[in-house]
């Protein structure tokens, strides 16, 4: 991970919009096209901001969803590569 450019993005960000960072991270090569918020976990019940970022935190970083995510990134690159 470039941290220089991590770094360039949160001394920015007080100047930037949402729309502007996702398209300084875009032109980088992260995807940014599929986000998660805190309202998506706070919808299903009342929590706080803090528990809800865990929450994502969680299942974002849980090892099924990583090795379920990279297993379909490369069955997608070798379908459209066959």
């Amino acid at each position: 991970m470039d941290f220089n450019f991590i770094f360039r993005i949160f001394v920015k960000i007080n100047i930037m919009t949402i729309e502007q960072a996702k398209d300084l991270l875009k032109e980088n090569g992260y995807y940014v096209d599929n986000l998660w918020h805190i309202d998506d976990v706070k919808r299903y019940g009342n929590v706080s901001d803090e528990e809800a970022y865990e929450i994502l935190d969680s299942t974002l970083h849980n090892d099924y969803t990583i090795e379920t995510i990279n297993t379909l990134i490369e069955q997608t690159y070798n379908y459209a590569n066959s």
